[in-house]
């Protein structure tokens, strides 16, 4: 809707207006405006330049001062979220498609486009880029919206923006009851008067502002004068995206839209009380029911208990103790830069040569004193002792090291330390740990599901949006039909430069070539033609994607534009967690081979190793290539059946499975026979009790009732 029709739009009946948005905005400017000196002191200890920041002065033109060596920093903020990212967010995160009851389109299809959308690199460093937001901030934001112009994957696009940027309706107690989401940044003057129509004189221009670069009120900053350009301080006008979900757009022509896209231009001058949006129409996203999508996302790590959309900084919880160790740092930093040689010594004993050795300190130095000194020589030159660094100091110190390393919530190996601790210590540890990683990751993976969910709602409305074509209306009748005249005869490339029709060459072959002309190209009706480009014109836009084995595939709107269960089969997983998994893999190597072999032989122990095949991929996660039912499809579709020698043991000399039990550790032989044997409760009683004996006991225990179950014929 343009802006005379928007002049006219009555907004009496809705919810949200726009003088309550402007109140909205004026709330969040209040918001940030308070968050402001926690949120720069953030990123300066981020950054470290916590002390620059403390004293309020930022200067990149002149060197540093001697006093400055004094103000020692450690930087513990960077190397806490750094762990928490790289545990967040391994290397590559893979979406998992389900069906659900309401599934009409290809899961499949679906799950390889988000998939190769989410995982592209600019889009993981913008993923990454909003995580490490949160985590320092309060949250991040990230926008969703397509390009239809675009061809494959970048015709849907994703940008990250920074939490003061973010209007949400903060006091609701609900993530669905929001009734609003908002975005509101800088953009070019130029690019709005060109995108709505607007005369120049009717908006006016600023500055782009770095929100966090002002410090505390009364700090100075100063600035390099070749940060911008002088002719950007009126360049930009600030502008205000906002989804209200709540109100309905009515169109010219009667349609209802459930909730609509506002865009606001704030100029300083203008009455809160006038302000109207520049462009009003519907949300440019919907789910697969038809309801409305705001294409802005935000990710919001922890919240306050009561408002989910209040957000509480990771990297607060540690400033406390980081404010703490700077200072103790820098106050023994002084103290032991004080602890200078001073001495005291008689007037008159040294000569001046005597004062100019001592002061230069050489090794082996002997410095003479006039024979008629008749005083002790110890008195002659006598050091000031000073007194050593308070112990409370140093105590003070590691009491906030502990502190902020309990508040961090991380092993000591996600940092990288080593420590003596037992095994037992170190898995406690690591389950604590992961299950903090795990509350962090439950969020960001919602924050990652709606993300997908707008990810293909964006290709379904790019697959259908022809984009807007400046004069494409020139030719075209009320039916919506293409027409042309006589006097349009010139404009299109197929015509001739003075209007007229070009000449038909004559094809060779006399009236054969016409016959046969005639017959390729049968006559039809012209309005049949035109119906039928206008069919192909409107028809949607299918999206070509290549399989890792190069084949192309194709996919359409309607195999995207469906209800799915999304997950994420990668969510949390530690880089220790990683290399736990490679470990199990090849250690397990000859026992699955061993159980693969005893299951091509079929009967009861066959049925038993592919039990086993089964609990063991379970239990340690092993790759979905070596699942039973996988080998088995493979087999099938290869047609082959491989048949055994004569003496040698199946599976390359892996043995019975009883004997690949004998192989693993106590415990995990316990644990896959408590999985495998759940359906025999004698052995099951027997394995639980053997669960519960000493470590050095098991492996006794596993023997004896393999031998059992030997005895009764491999059950």
């Amino acid at each position: 809707m343009d802006l005379d029709k928007i002049k006219g739009y009555d907004f009496a009946g809705d919810i949200i207006q726009p003088k309550n948005v402007m109140e909205h905005l004026r709330a969040h400017d209040a918001r940030m405006e308070d968050e402001q000196p926690q949120m720069s002191l953030n990123k300066a200890a981020f950054t470290t330049r916590f002390w620059h920041h403390i004293e309020g002065v930022e200067d990149y033109q002149q060197h540093y001062e001697l006093s400055r060596l004094d103000q020692i920093e450690v930087n513990r903020i960077k190397p806490a979220i750094g762990g928490y990212l790289s545990s967040l967010y391994p290397r590559r995160i893979e979406v998992v498609f389900s069906p659900s009851p309401y599934t009409t389109g290809n899961a499949d299809l679906a799950e390889l486009v988000a998939n190769d959308w989410l995982n592209q690199p600019r889009m993981r460093d913008r993923v990454l880029s909003a995580s490490r937001q949160a985590l320092l901030y309060k949250g991040a934001g990230a926008k969703i919206g397509y390009d239809p112009a675009a061809e494959g994957l970048s015709r849907v696009w994703l940008r990250a923006f920074p939490y003061w940027e973010m209007v949400l309706d903060s006091d609701v107690h609900d993530w669905e009851d929001a009734r609003f989401f908002g975005h509101v940044s800088f953009r070019p003057k130029g690019e709005l008067i060109d995108e709505y129509g607007l005369d120049e004189e009717d908006i006016g221009g600023t500055a782009r502002d770095d929100f966090l670069a002002s410090y505390a009120t009364g700090a100075r900053k100063i600035q390099n004068k070749s940060d911008g350009a002088e002719s950007d301080s009126s360049a930009f006008c600030r502008v205000l995206e906002f989804c209200n979900m709540v109100d309905d757009f009515h169109d010219t022509d009667g349609n209802v839209f459930k909730g609509r896209l506002e865009i606001y231009i704030l100029d300083e001058g203008m009455d809160p009380g006038e302000v109207r949006p520049v462009y009003m129409g519907p949300l440019p996203l919907a789910n697969p029911r038809g309801q409305p999508l705001a294409h802005i996302v935000p990710l919001i790590f922890e919240h306050e208990p009561e408002y989910p959309f209040r957000g509480i900084s990771y990297a607060d919880q540690l400033m406390p103790q980081q404010k703490e160790i700077n200072a103790l740092r820098s106050f023994v930093s002084t103290a032991s830069r004080r602890d200078s040689r001073i001495y005291l010594a008689r007037k008159g004993a040294l000569d001046a040569d005597a004062f100019s050795d001592l002061k230069s300190g050489e090794d082996g130095l002997i410095i003479e004193v006039d024979d008629q000194y008749a005083g002790a020589m110890r008195d002659v030159v006598v050091p000031i002792q000073h007194g050593p660094t308070s112990s409370n100091i140093l105590q003070s110190m590691s009491l906030a090291d502990a502190d902020i390393e309990r508040n961090m919530v991380m092993s000591p190996a996600a940092l990288g330390q080593v420590t003596k601790a037992t095994a037992e210590e170190v898995r406690a540890v690591e389950r604590h740990t992961e299950s903090e990683f795990g509350r962090y990751a439950e969020q960001r993976d919602l924050w990652l599901v709606a993300i997908v969910e707008r990810c293909l709602a964006a290709y379904v409305a790019s697959s259908y949006d022809t984009g807007d074509s400046e004069g494409a209306e020139k030719h075209v009748d009320e039916e919506g039909m293409e027409t042309y005249t006589d006097e349009d005869a010139g404009d299109g490339p197929e015509f001739g430069a003075g209007g007229d029709l070009p000449e038909r060459e004559e094809e060779p072959g006399g009236e054969e070539g016409e016959a046969e002309d005639a017959e390729e190209h049968p006559l039809s009706d012209p309005e049949e033609g035109r119906e039928d480009a206008e069919l192909e014109r409107a028809a949607p836009k299918d999206l070509v994607l290549r399989l890792p084995d190069g084949e192309l595939v194709t996919v359409s709107a309607e195999d995207l534009d469906s209800d799915f269960v999304v997950g994420f089969s990668e969510a949390g997983r530690t880089p220790m967690a990683d290399a736990e998994l490679r470990q199990n893999l090849v250690s397990l190597m000859d026992t699955i081979m061993g159980l693969y072999g005893q299951m091509q032989k079929g009967g009861p122990m066959g049925l038993m190793s592919e039990e086993m095949l089964r609990t063991l991929h379970d239990k340690f996660q092993l790759p979905p290539n070596l699942h039973p039912d996988y080998l088995k499809n493979r087999q099938q579709e290869e047609g082959v059946v491989e048949e055994p020698e004569a003496g040698a043991q199946p599976g390359g000399g892996g043995g019975s499975p009883l004997d690949a039990l004998r192989q693993m550790p106590p415990d995990q032989a316990l644990a896959t026979m408590a999985e495998s044997f759940g359906d025999n409760p004698e052995l099951l009683q027997m394995v639980q009790r053997a669960q519960g004996l000493p470590p050095e006991q098991q492996s006794e225990a596993v023997a004896i009732i393999l031998d059992t179950i030997e005895q009764q014929g491999g059950m």
